[in-house]
This record gives C-alpha cells, sequence and structure tokens, in this order.
C-alpha cells in the first residue's frame, strides 16, 4: 500500500516506524498545539486536588469525590457524543468543546480570585469541565483513525498518547511549582490561555471529508444501546473494554489519589503530587517508541498480558516504597505501563470495528472507562481514609495482577489480535488533545 502525503499525493512505500505518523502535516500541527494544550490542563489538574485536600484537611474521600464530580458527567455523555460525532463535522465539535473547556477554566480562575474557598464550590465547577470534555471524547477518539493510512495507526495512536504524556512529564512538575511559589489562581489562569493552542491548530488545518451527512432524528440512548450489541458481535472489542474497566478504577484512579502518598507519606506538600505525574508521564514517554515498534513484531495480546502485570507491579512498588525516590520509580512503571496498556486496547478497537459506528463503539469504551475512574477514585478515596495509602495501593496492585492472571489464563486477552473491522481513510485529518486523562 502506498501512503498518502498531507498534500493528497502519493509517496513511496514506507515501512512505518515510531514516528511514521509525523510524516503528516495535520497531525504534526494539532499534536504540537494539543501538547501546549495539554501542559497546561495539568495545571489545572494538579491545582485542584492540592486545594481540595488543603480545604478539607487532608481528606481522600472529598479528593476522591472532586475527581468523581470531574469525570461521571463525561460518562453519562458518551451515548450523546458518540452519536454526535458520527453525525456532524467533528472538526466543528471539537473547536465547540474545547472553548467550552476554557470557559470552565475561566470559572475557577474567578472563584479563586474572588476569594471562594469552598470545596463544594470547586466540586461543582469541575462538573462543568466534566460535560465540556465528555462531548469531546468520542469524536477525538474516532478522528485516530482519519489521520494516518492504516499501517500507520499504531503510530498514530502511540504517538497521541505520547503527546498526552509528554504534556504530563512536564504539566505536574510545572504547575506545582507556580502553586508553590504565586497559588492555584495562576495554575487556572495558565490552563485557560494554552487552550488557545489547540483551538488555533484545529482551526488551521485541513481535512476530507469522511463521514456522511446526518440523516434521520438522532436517538443517543437508543443508538448506544444498539452498539452495545454490536459490541457484544466482537469478543476483542469486549475484552479491550473489560480490560480498560480495570486500568481506570485502580491505574487512573491510583495514579490521581497519589496525593495522599506525596501529602500524608513522604510529607511532600508542595511539588510532591507534581513530581509523581511527572514520573509517570516520562515513563509513558520512554515506553511510546518502545510500544510502537513492539507493535509490529509482537502480539498485542502479549503486550496486553505483560503491561498489566507491570502495572500492578508499579503500583504495588509505590505503596510499599520507604524513601519517595523508589515511590517515583513506580510511578514511572506505572506511565510504562499505562501507554502499553491504552495503545493497544485502542488499536485493537480501531482494528474491529466497522467506520459506520467508530463513534459509537468508542463512545462506550470511553464511558466504561469514565465510570471506573471516577468510581475508582470514590472506593480509593474511602478505602484511604479508613486503611491508609499504603495498605490501598498494596491491594489495588495485587488485585490487578491477579485479574491479569485470570484474563490470561482463560485466553480471553487472544481477541485482541483479531482485525475484522472496515478501515477507509487514507488521509491525514486532524486530531486534538485526549484526558486520560487520560486516558484522553
Amino acid at each position: 500500500m502506498s501512503a498518502s502525503g498531507s498534500d493528497g499525493g502519493e509517496t513511496a512505500r514506507v515501512e512505518p516506524g515510531p514516528f511514521a505518523a509525523f510524516r503528516f502535516r495535520n497531525f504534526r500541527v494539532v499534536w504540537f498545539g494539543a501538547v501546549i494544550s495539554n501542559i497546561g490542563r495539568w495545571f489545572q489538574s494538579v491545582a485542584i486536588p492540592l486545594v481540595i485536600y488543603d480545604l478539607t484537611d487532608g481528606s481522600a474521600a472529598w479528593v476522591g469525590l472532586a475527581g468523581f464530580a470531574q469525570q461521571i458527567p463525561t460518562a453519562l455523555l458518551g451515548p450523546l457524543a458518540g452519536a454526535l460525532a458520527d453525525r456532524y463535522a467533528r472538526r466543528n465539535i471539537l473547536i465547540i468543546t474545547q472553548t467550552l473547556q476554557a470557559v470552565a477554566s475561566v470559572a475557577f480562575v474567578v472563584m479563586w480570585s474572588m476569594g471562594v474557598r469552598s470545596p463544594g464550590a470547586f466540586v461543582i465547577a469541575a462538573i462543568g469541565t466534566g460535560v465540556a470534555a465528555g462531548l469531546n471524547l468520542p469524536a477525538w477518539q474516532a478522528f485516530i483513525s482519519e489521520l494516518v493510512p492504516r499501517e500507520y495507526l499504531m503510530s498514530a495512536i502511540t504517538l497521541n498518547s505520547a503527546q498526552f504524556n509528554v504534556a504530563r512529564l512536564l504539566g505536574p512538575l510545572l504547575g506545582g511549582i507556580v502553586v508553590r511559589e504565586w497559588g492555584p489562581g495562576w495554575a487556572f489562569s495558565v490552563n485557560t490561555v494554552t487552550y488557545l493552542a489547540v483551538i488555533v491548530s484545529l482551526i488551521i488545518v485541513t481535512m476530507p471529508r469522511v463521514h456522511a451527512e446526518p440523516t434521520g432524528r438522532m436517538r443517543p440512548i437508543r443508538e448506544f444501546i444498539e452498539t452495545l450489541g454490536y459490541v457484544r458481535t466482537r469478543p476483542g472489542i469486549v475484552t479491550a473494554i473489560a480490560t480498560v474497566t480495570l486500568i481506570g478504577f485502580f491505574g487512573l484512579a491510583g495514579q490521581s489519589m497519589s496525593v495522599t502518598l506525596a501529602e500524608d507519606i513522604f510529607a511532600r506538600p508542595d511539588t510532591g503530587f507534581g513530581m509523581m505525574l511527572t514520573a509517570a508521564g516520562f515513563g509513558a514517554v520512554i515506553a511510546s517508541p518502545i510500544i510502537a515498534w513492539a507493535a509490529v513484531r509482537i502480539r498485542r495480546s502479549m503486550i496486553q498480558q505483560y503491561a498489566l502485570v507491570v502495572y500492578g507491579a508499579g503500583i504495588v512498588l509505590a505503596g510499599v516504597a520507604p524513601e519517595f525516590w523508589l515511590a517515583l520509580v513506580g510511578m514511572f512503571v506505572m506511565g510504562m505501563a499505562h501507554i502499553a496498556s491504552a495503545s493497544t486496547l485502542n488499536t485493537a478497537i480501531q482494528l474491529q470495528v466497522d467506520e459506520s459506528v467508530r463513534a459509537k463503539v468508542l463512545s462506550v469504551y470511553i464511558t466504561t472507562l469514565l465510570l471506573a475512574t471516577p468510581l475508582g477514585l470514590l472506593i480509593l478515596g474511602q478505602a484511604i481514609d479508613r486503611f491508609g495509602p499504603r495498605e490501598t495501593f498494596v491491594v489495588s496492585g495485587v488485585v490487578l495482577i491477579v485479574v491479569a492472571a485470570v484474563l490470561v489464563a482463560t485466553g480471553r486477552l487472544r481477541a485482541l489480535d483479531i482485525e475484522v473491522g472496515e478501515y477507509e481513510p487514507s488521509a491525514a485529518a486532524e486530531v486534538h488533545p485526549t484526558t486520560p486523562a487520560p486516558p484522553r
């Protein structure tokens, strides 16, 4: 297969490497816009837990509630967002939702500058961020398949995850410094300004139209239920959704709750949380080209198998670490495992879904992840208040390893290796940042 260049011309056949997706202009333009925007987003992601933790005198349950409030609207809006992304121009959806998230960020700036110090007020404001993010995620995930030809898909997905993790490498550390030196208000302000980067990049790129004009009446709930029926016919997608539930509940929730390790165990109230998130981001950045290289040589099921076990081991190490530097190693390992798992699951779905229902299926996938993560935040927050951070992290890691062993023993992970879907786009379109989020 020959690959189309960014201007629509034909180029010689190439073997896609880890950075092959950068051959496409639109991918490059918005990738860099996304990095800038996501760096700013991490300023806010660091500031909110620190503010909540401080205002509630160290309550992990309140931190978990804030995370739940921000992410549960995203999950509940999945059916509507998926239906919209399959009916309307996705670039327009992304520009609108990014603008809405910028407006929600302004609310945090205004609240802090006006002296609002109620944790409940910040939890309510977080809901607005979650609503805007929920409307944008399926459209973003569906765009990944439009960026590059089929043979470049794993490169595009991995680099997309890498841009988020490059931001996670820099954003938390810089955000922690800004919060310490100048206060949360400045962190919220930086987040607001950096939204301009991705909005401008979405405006200046061009893209081919790959989905039909909307026809008929939109019924998001019915379409969501019908999509669940479609998903049940694809065992690889079922396995991916089951696996991402584990990642959301134990992995992403655990990363967010590492603020309790930084504050309570290692007594680093200023930059400890940011450093832990940065370590996870560094692990993801280091792993990105390795995973892209391995994807064309090793079965997806095998990559996923090792990723889950390593993820659990990283959680355990962060929990038992006697020194802060060793906890950072645990977070680094978690970051490596996270991008390996996320890239593999996303690729498996993209190669098993038909184009006509791509965004709807991805909305099911995202909805599952974004239900599992806030539920994990709620439960882990309560467990940490009751049993302590170390005990909760160790049990979480062990459970993840055990469930991974069950998936391997039953052969469920082998379904990730199937390729049966229709993959039509052959030109690069635009992208926009995810929130694991992440996992985005």
